[in-house]
């Protein structure tokens, strides 16, 4: 559970204001509800907006900083969500709704108008007020009172004057606690996560608005197993004779330990070793020689990835950042492919499961609710260790039984049943 607005926000406490501007973007694209169909992630995407408006803004994050935390939230804002998505679990959980009820804020334009490229605003919390007028400009006094939890703002080229009080119980020039006030040169602050689902946009589309609605997280892991599983069932067949021999050695050991470990190591009774199964694999004929041929599969991997960091630079203006689910379907689509054309569909398992788990770990890691642990990723990563060992001449048949069938699948299958399970039942 997180601390305060900064550990939300996950930015240290001296962040500057494009620091807290770049961790805000990034929680959007997490939590926003047109990219996160959790039941948490509405109050957890209303409880980042917060933390990005009082941060954001100088005067407010001062009084956040002076006051701290706990004081802060209890007198000056309202409208939080449920604390159990955000608050530290340590917190004083007694403290009732009624004993934290905002306090009335009136808010009164003093000296009030202003001209191109300035902007003014006065508030005042109880009997406290504070006045702001431009240099050099005649203003008329004008006088308004907004109840709490509500904001009226409004917004001009170049200028900006707000009245209300809703969150907070007091204003700076040009912005609101709500984030709907605009200032010269500047926009809402969640305008980047909804930009694309504005009418006529790009996600004003019923094909898009659906696949914004689906979560991929665990399909993709329960794929990634059966592409290996599949994989490891077009081995067995293409060693059946062998295995057939191996299971008449193992039944003839019966139960006792000795003797199945006598069994085991031996020898391979005929059976190829993974990366002698992989260069014998051909799905088809390749069109290259083989250097050239693996070099145009390595570049079609790598074009998707620059591709994909193209986009990235055009859209957020970023190229760096958490990988999004999107991204890491296409990714996998390249991957597999290119895999498959390799080694068959037990290398392409073997390279699917270590990505998608850990990609679909950290990413589960970033959102409210259950945190799965990274030692979902170690078993998966077992087949490629294996097949190092037999690409350095060091794998006998129990370690590949070891390496290549019980950890990938018992590892393997302990992500998505436990997903599954606490999906279904909450356990």
């Amino acid at each position: 559970m997180t601390e305060d607005f900064y550990d939300l926000l996950d930015i240290p406490d001296d962040a500057s204001q494009d620091e807290i501007k770049t961790a805000y973007r990034e929680q959007v694209r997490v939590y926003h509800p047109d990219h996160n169909d959790d039941d948490r992630a509405r109050a957890q995407f209303t409880a980042v907006k917060k933390a990005h408006d009082i941060l954001g803004d100088p005067v407010e994050r001062q009084a956040y900083d002076r006051l701290g935390h706990e004081d802060y939230v209890a007198k000056r804002t309202s409208g939080l969500p449920s604390a159990d998505v955000w608050r530290s679990s340590d917190s004083d959980d007694g403290t009732s709704d009624a004993d934290e009820e905002p306090e009335r804020a009136t808010a009164t334009a003093g000296a009030g108008a202003s001209t191109a490229g300035t902007s003014g605003s006065t508030s005042t919390t109880n009997s406290r007020s504070s006045t702001g007028s431009s240099s050099g400009t005649a203003s008329s006094a004008t006088g308004s009172t907004a109840s709490a939890g509500a904001t009226s703002s409004s917004s001009t080229a170049g200028t900006s004057g707000t009245t209300g009080t809703g969150s907070t119980g007091t204003r700076t020039a040009g912005r609101t606690t709500t984030g709907t006030t605009r200032t010269a040169g500047t926009s809402q602050s969640n305008a980047d996560a909804t930009a694309e689902s504005e009418p006529g946009g790009f996600g004003d589309n019923a094909v898009v608005r659906w696949w914004r609605r689906q979560n991929f997280s665990l399909p993709l892991i329960w794929l990634s197993v059966f592409v290996y599983l599949s994989g490891l069932g077009h081995f067995a067949s293409a060693n059946r004779s062998a295995l057939e021999t191996l299971r008449a050695k193992l039944a003839a050991a019966g139960t006792d330990p000795d003797a199945l470990v006598t069994t085991l190591s031996s020898g391979r009774y005929g059976i190829d070793s993974s990366v002698a199964y992989l260069m014998a694999f051909e799905l088809v004929a390749p069109p290259l020689v083989e250097p050239l041929w693996y070099a145009a599969l390595a570049g079609a991997v790598g074009l998707t990835l620059l591709t994909l960091l193209g986009v990235r630079a055009y859209r957020d203006g970023d190229t760096w950042g958490p990988v999004s689910i999107d991204e890491t379907i296409v990714v996998a689509l390249a991957v597999t492919a290119t895999t498959v054309l390799v080694g068959g569909p037990l290398l392409a398992g073997a390279v699917l499961m270590p990505m998608l788990f850990a990609v679909i770990v950290r990413h589960t890691r970033r959102g409210p609710g259950w945190k799965p642990s990274y030692l979902y990723v170690v078993p998966v990563l077992a087949p490629l260790v294996g097949f190092g060992l037999a690409a350095a001449d060091a794998a006998t048949l129990g370690s590949d039984l070891a390496v290549l069938v019980v950890l990938p699948i018992v590892g393997g299958l302990g992500l998505p049943l436990r997903a599954t399970i606490r999906k279904h039942f909450g356990w």
